[in-house]
């Protein structure tokens, strides 16, 4: 079993956006986005899922994570789609170790994993005033009627809403790298792979190398990526799967980085920019979001600011040196950026810091 030298992390970041979760159309032709009320006020959001998606997708595509297989599970109307654990696990995916998973064997029998990621909704910092814009695919009827098509244009109408948004991550390291399975029957090793049964259908098979008493290691381009053990516990076995501290390292500084730069998000084909203009993070005692309710924006002297960091730097759960980023368009006050025993405006310290520096 490795030890754990990770802590646990919070990020809250405020990015610029536009209408990035549609809803259901409403009067048959006009998209709208989802709303909420917040103290009297709407305003839009954009959904946890819709989050998790742009997340993954950014990772999956510049960060080579590969998405996990999934499979269909249940019967008739039952059938419900969930990642497929014959097929992967926490070793060979990334995606299943960070936002978690169910996966349905028998009955009411399931495996499940709390995603050791906390999203929180990305909520706008500005009422919506009702905006609505007007569309119509002129370009394909256009080039219809040159090829003598009789066509007429097809309008439609979107909801619409440009704003500040803001929205926080929380990383679990403890559970993040770690995963248990109870199962009836022990692992066995036939034709060099380790077979893991999870029901009479249900049959896990796994390349490796046996490297101790009932442990087996993962490779990864000739690399030791976890392992995976077992014991036997009242009748049933654990089996237990457990990366490496090179490897869970390597997966939190990517996340990091990942939503430090910016996530890849499109809605209804138009590109946006969950880019950080102001990001907020910290090691903590607790994977909780505790600077997302403090952090808010205001208007002073014709330039936008980022209030609430004095009263965010008070909580307790804070386990070493704040990490603040701004930029021209959202500034923070000097003088918090320059409490140099509570604030870092250096990421490599902010690394060094959760314990993943090297």
């Amino acid at each position: 079993m490795y030890n754990n030298t990770i802590k646990n992390v919070t990020i809250t970041i405020i990015f610029d956006g536009s209408a990035l979760n549609r809803d259901e159309k409403i009067g048959g032709n006009i998209l709208s986005i989802k709303k909420l009320n917040v103290n009297g006020e709407v305003r839009s959001f954009i959904g946890k899922p819709a989050i998790r998606h742009y997340l993954f997708q950014t990772l999956s595509h510049y960060k080579t994570w590969q998405p996990a297989p999934v499979t269909l599970r249940g019967g008739g109307q039952q059938q419900t789609v969930q990642f497929d654990l014959t097929k992967a696990d926490i070793l060979t995916h990334p995606e299943l170790d960070l936002f978690g998973y169910m996966f349905t064997i028998e009955g009411e029998r399931s495996i499940t994993r709390k995603a050791p990621l906390g999203i929180t909704k990305a909520v706008s910092l500005s009422g919506y005033e009702a905006d609505t814009a007007f569309y119509a695919n002129h370009d394909l009827v256009n080039r219809g009627r040159l090829q003598g098509l009789e066509i007429n244009p097809n309008p439609y109408n979107k909801e619409e809403h440009a704003s500040f948004y803001k929205v926080s991550f929380s990383i679990d390291t403890q559970l993040l790298g770690t995963d248990g399975w109870v199962n009836s029957d022990a692992p066995e090793v036939k034709n060099d792979k380790l077979i893991i049964k999870l029901s009479d259908r249900d049959m896990k098979e796994i390349n490796g190398i046996p490297y101790g008493e009932n442990q087996w290691q993962i490779l990864k381009e000739n690399q030791n990526i976890g392992e995976i053990s077992w014991l036997n516990i009242s009748n049933k076995y654990k089996v237990v799967f457990q990366v490496t501290p090179n490897e869970k390292k390597r997966r939190v500084t990517t996340l990091l980085e990942t939503i430090k730069d910016g996530l890849y998000a499109q809605s209804s084909g138009e590109a946006n920019t969950i880019i950080p203009l102001f990001l907020i993070a910290s090691p903590v005692k607790i994977p909780s979001p505790i600077f997302h309710p403090y952090i808010d924006i205001r208007k002073e002297n014709s330039e936008w600011k980022v209030i609430g960091i004095k009263d965010a730097l008070r909580n307790s759960w804070i386990d070493g040196k704040v990490y603040i980023q701004d930029c021209e368009r959202l500034k923070v006050d000097d003088y918090l950026k320059k409490e140099s025993n509570k604030v870092t405006l250096e990421w490599d310290e902010l690394l060094n810091e959760i314990g993943i520096k090297n």
